[in-house]
């Protein structure tokens, strides 16, 4: 059977049609007027190379996918019923309504314009504008009023964002792209804690516009990880220098809003670009690289600490701070963008590599303290490696304490059985230039405790009454108190006898494990016996003075 088109060459001005069915419609310099209340229903492709007059409608019913490209030129008000859907091979503009019955329009590298005065009626999760290249649906003159883009990176993937403009009315585009990238639009791409999709937003003149964006998702396009009670909208910031990277701060996080599609809303944008939704890899960064030494498995031939815990494979996947058995009393509830990192096996516990000043020796808590009030406003968990510097959850990277504004902080370090050190001053902390800060170097280092006894902040004693040029974080703080005792109420030395492993005898020797009472680290607890527990207690850390009580500074 032939297939049948309909040319229009008409070159009379005027020509109005009231109602056409054809399979194709080719407008070429004509003037095409469909009649307010007429419909033109194409159930093929269309074509057009002048803007179509009238306020009547086009109804793309085709059973196969159409084609429409009108060369940028304007279509009054436009339907799409075709389950096939409807492909873009041009730009378009509308300036009517946008209507969607059945099926979606893809744009490819082709933009769709909607005019000041163009809505969009009856998208959803299934019919919506599917911006799979390069193209944007762009809403001219957007202002005050809020506009909903019908977007998804895919056919199956429907990520709408509704924006208002606050400031200068401008023609606002916008396309939603597959997965999140470290570098907005470079870089890998981000595999847990975000949705997996990218907003990109543009404006016709650069500067001027203020936005509200209403990012809407489903629980299918959250990546592992993804916490809905904790989320927010992050914009990739491209300059100036100090500030490059994902902008979205700690208090900028709230809870998702709906029940599947969800919905987040921050106002403020004026910088437009790259936009996603998520927590810890979309936060801004802030880089700081701590250096302490632990007591306790410290190793003064080496100058390094032991890292029998690795080659044990003891060292817990996940940080070990937020449960009870990794000393949940160490601090409070991780604030921040703290609490549950994970590392990996070939970080953690490559028993049978060999040991390097990068190894891990065990994980570790990081504070930063308001400078005011010295109050704890965030705190992540990260690793500590032998020679006593602390690098993120990848075992090499400075630590990114992600969700907080470059500011001056105070920085302190905590361990489950050693005592915390912080900071002597407050340091100025930035989002792309790590600070770097050496508590082993001097006791002056860390604020000094207020205490009526011997103790200092740190100590270089490697076992009595051995001294070394290194100052180390105190050893023997089983139960998480802030303390090391060995007599007297929550007394240490009842931590590592009378509870398992030990539950009472002396002479017993656990099996391999990753246990509070491990005060030298070596992955076992014994009260006596070579390289036992309660040495480190006594003798190195308390200097053999049973009723000397080493303290905590109080921060």
């Amino acid at each position: 059977m032939k297939r049948r088109k309909l040319h229009l060459l008409l070159l009379a001005a005027g020509t109005a049609f009231t109602g056409v069915a054809s399979a194709q419609l080719t407008i070429d310099q004509a003037t095409f007027t469909i009649q307010s209340g007429a419909t033109v229903t194409v159930q093929g492709d269309v074509t057009s190379n002048v803007d179509i007059q009238g306020a009547g409608k086009i109804v793309l019913k085709g059973a196969a996918n159409q084609n429409v490209n009108v060369n940028g030129f304007t279509i009054p008000n436009l339907e799409v019923d075709n389950v096939s859907n409807v492909t873009l091979t041009g730009p378009a503009k509308i300036s009517g309504v946008l209507t969607f019955t059945n099926g979606d329009i893809i744009l490819g590298a082709n933009n769709l314009t909607l005019t000041s005065a163009a809505t969009v009626t009856g998208a959803s999760s299934s019919k919506y504008i599917v911006t799979n290249s390069t193209g944007k649906l762009i809403k001219a003159a957007l202002a005050n009023a809020a506009f909903a883009y019908p977007v998804g990176n895919s056919t199956t993937s429907y990520t709408p964002v509704t924006l208002t403009n606050a400031g200068t009315s401008d023609d606002i585009g916008v396309r939603a792209i597959a997965n999140v990238l470290a570098g907005g639009t470079t870089g890998t791409a981000y595999t847990k804690e975000v949705v997996n999709n990218t907003w990109d937003i543009t404006e016709a003149v650069a500067g001027g516009s203020n936005l509200t964006v209403t990012a809407q998702w489903n629980a299918a396009n959250e990546l592992a990880g993804f916490d809905r009670t904790r989320t927010g909208v992050s914009n990739y910031i491209t300059s100036p220098a100090a500030s490059v990277g994902w902008d979205l701060l700690n208090n900028q996080t709230t809870a998702a809003a709906g029940a599947n599609p969800y919905t987040v809303t921050r106002a403020g944008f004026t910088n437009l670009g790259s936009f996603a939704v998520g927590t810890r890899p979309v936060l801004s960064a802030l880089l700081v690289s701590p250096k302490v030494f632990l007591q306790g498995p410290f190793n003064n031939g080496t100058g390094r600490m032991s890292d029998a815990l690795r080659t044990l494979n003891l060292i817990p996947l996940t940080e070990p701070y937020s449960s009870a058995s990794g000393s949940s009393l160490i601090t409070p509830a991780l604030r921040g963008s703290g609490g549950g990192e994970t590392s990996t096996a070939s970080v953690v516990g490559n028993a049978a590599g060999a040991a390097t000043d990068n190894t891990i020796v065990d994980w570790i808590i990081v504070q930063l303290h308001n400078a005011s009030t010295n109050a704890v406003i965030s705190q992540r968990a990260a690793l500590l490696q032998r020679d006593g510097d602390i690098v993120d959850v990848d075992g090499v990277s400075p630590l990114n304490m992600a969700g907080n504004a470059p500011s001056n902080y105070f920085v302190s370090v905590k361990h489950r059985n050693h005592i915390g050190i912080r900071t002597a001053s407050s340091l100025a902390l930035a989002k792309v230039t790590n600070t770097n800060y050496d508590f082993s170097t001097s006791n002056s280092q860390a604020l000094a405790p207020a205490s009526l006894f011997t103790n200092t902040a740190m100590t270089n004693k490697f076992g009595l009454p051995t001294t070394t040029s290194v100052f180390m974080m105190w050893a023997g703080n089983g139960n998480t108190n802030g303390n090391v005792r060995y007599a007297g109420p929550l007394n240490d030395l009842n931590v590592l006898l009378n509870n398992p492993p030990l539950s009472g005898n002396k002479l017993s020797v656990s099996p391999n494990g990753y246990y509070l009472a491990d005060y030298n680290m070596n992955g076992s607890v014994r009260f006596s016996g070579a390289q036992n527990d309660e040495n480190i207690l006594l003798n190195v850390s308390l200097l053999g003075n049973k009723i000397v009580v080493n303290g905590q500074a109080t921060f």
